[in-house]
């Protein structure tokens, strides 16, 4: 039996509404389904019986206004949403939504059709442009792809859609309507009344999109930005002579669309990134930390010698971070990876200073960043990449694997030899760190009691050091196996 005939045995009446529908009348698969039915009062009787004819688990998802949530049992299965109309009648249900493209109906009947796209991770319909009910012009702008709100109130109803209205347009491709900008920039403030849990969801589906510099960009123009972040305020007045007009605010949004390029290009510009595997994470966590990597720098500027500086933004930038993370309520790992990375974002640069990058100084650098050096090395990629036009980075490209030339000395901060020279020591960590699998080499092939027993040394500091001058072998492939491991080991003296 089709899915719509089994839940019409349930719900006699029952219509498919909000981004369902809207993607599903741009051709495009759905990844739930969003249901709403007349108000009875066996309502959730009803919902328990649909959730046992489809195999589904099922719970109440907002007490207010009853919407219960089905989820298939099977892997990669159904995801159902339904709920009784606001206000009793379909007209008064679709008049409380937040935009016109999402305030259309559509009356599923038993002949439809939702089909399950496995590949696409998620559902297609073909809905007939007729049988939508359409009351708030939502056809037309989708048609012509703005996004319109479907009345004044919408913001302050629920302040959450401030940024839906971002991420909705940079998913759906729409133009906000100027007016809807306008309400933005009235009500922004409103958003820290919104429980901030669904504000990071929001904002981390915003960051999934390739263009989410240019959202961000918007979002900032509207003075949405600062008010989820009030720490990236002083960023825009930060720096003016150091990053031009917008200052350190400037530089941010510069990185964000840089960690942006670098997603869009993964095989020219980190070809190795596939055999990093899940030490990449998720792109939305990386462009996250770009937004908030030099959120300490308006705090830690100070004038040194008639020249500004910035001494500790890394450490403290870490500290601030963690706090609006754990206010946002993301998770102890997401936040342990983005402050870690953080904390450490200008080693990479440090390293890259240097004439020379020997293997000594990169295995202390990985060994220090451990299973963060991935992510490090991607965050500051964007970072150096934000001080060259995308004009001079894509001239730059081809060259980006060559091995790492001395620099000239006097170079300006800003020089693009200098930024190509830095990219250029990024990508030979990057490989090194890949070929060498750091990670994999982690375990030692010797441990503290082979040092004890070996030369007979009490434990201490000194063990360790020892273990260390190994792994450095290990690490430069002069030692292979655990009986090489003792054999350099015995050619250590306790004192050496």
């Amino acid at each position: 039996m089709k899915l719509a005939a089994r839940i019409l045995r349930v719900f006699p009446e029952a219509w498919l509404v909000g981004g369902a529908l809207r993607d599903a009348l741009r051709k495009k698969p759905f990844k739930d389904i969003d249901l709403a039915v007349p108000p009875s009062a066996d309502f959730r009787r009803r919902v328990e019986r649909l959730a046992g004819e489809l195999d589904a688990a099922c719970f109440l998802l907002d007490e207010e206004t009853q919407v219960w949530r089905l989820t298939s049992r099977k892997k990669n299965g159904l995801q159902l949403d339904i709920m009784p109309f606001v206000g009793g009648s379909l007209k008064s249900d679709l008049a409380r939504r937040d935009f016109t493209v999402n305030a259309l109906a559509c009356r599923l009947s038993p002949a439809d059709d939702l089909k399950a796209a496995p590949r696409a991770g998620g559902f297609t319909f073909k809905p007939a442009r007729n049988a939508v009910t359409d009351l708030f012009g939502g056809l037309r702008d989708l048609k012509a792809k703005k996004l319109v709100l479907v009345s004044p109130g919408v913001f302050a109803a629920d302040p959450v859609r401030l940024l839906r209205a971002f991420r909705i347009a940079s998913a759906v491709g729409l133009a906000i309507a100027p007016a809807a900008l306008k309400a933005v920039k009235k009500h922004a403030p409103l958003i820290r009344r919104t429980a901030q849990e669904r504000v990071r969801e929001e904002l981390l589906r915003l960051l999934e999109s390739p263009e989410s510099h240019r959202w961000l960009a918007l979002m900032h123009q509207y003075g949405l930005l600062t008010a989820v972040f009030p720490d990236l305020a002083p960023q825009e007045t930060c720096a003016t002579a150091y990053y031009g007009k917008g200052g350190v605010l400037k530089h941010t949004l510069l990185v964000l669309q840089r960690m942006d390029y670098l997603f869009e290009n993964l095989p020219a510009c980190l070809p190795q990134h596939k055999k990093a595997g899940d030490q990449l994470p998720a792109p939305r966590l990386l462009k996250f930390a770009a937004l908030l990597h030099d959120i300490a720098k308006p705090p830690k500027a100070a004038m040194i010698k008639g020249r500004l500086r910035f001494f500790g933004h890394e450490e403290f930038g870490a500290q601030m971070t963690q706090k609006v993370m754990e206010d946002l309520r993301f998770s102890r790992d997401e936040i342990r990876l983005v402050t870690k990375i953080i904390g450490a974002h200008l080693r990479p640069g440090n390293l890259a200073a240097n004439d020379q990058i020997s293997d000594r100084a990169m295995f202390r650098f990985f060994r220090t960043m451990g299973e963060h050096t991935v992510p490090l090395l991607a965050l500051s990629w964007a970072d150096h990449a934000s001080y060259i036009s995308e004009a001079q980075l894509g001239k730059f490209r081809p060259r980006l694997q060559a091995a790492p030339a001395p620099l000239k000395p006097g170079l300006p901060y800003n020089s693009p030899q200098k930024t190509l020279r830095y990219m250029q020591v990024l990508n030979l960590l990057f490989r090194t760190y890949v070929k060498k699998s750091m990670r994999l080499r982690s375990a030692r092939l010797i441990d503290g009691n082979d040092v004890i027993k070996t030369l007979r040394v009490a434990e201490g500091p000194r063990v360790g050091e020892l273990l260390d001058k190994v792994q450095l072998l290990q690490f430069e492939g002069k030692v292979k196996t655990r009986e090489q491991a003792l054999k350099a080991l015995k050619g250590m003296r306790p004192g050496s």
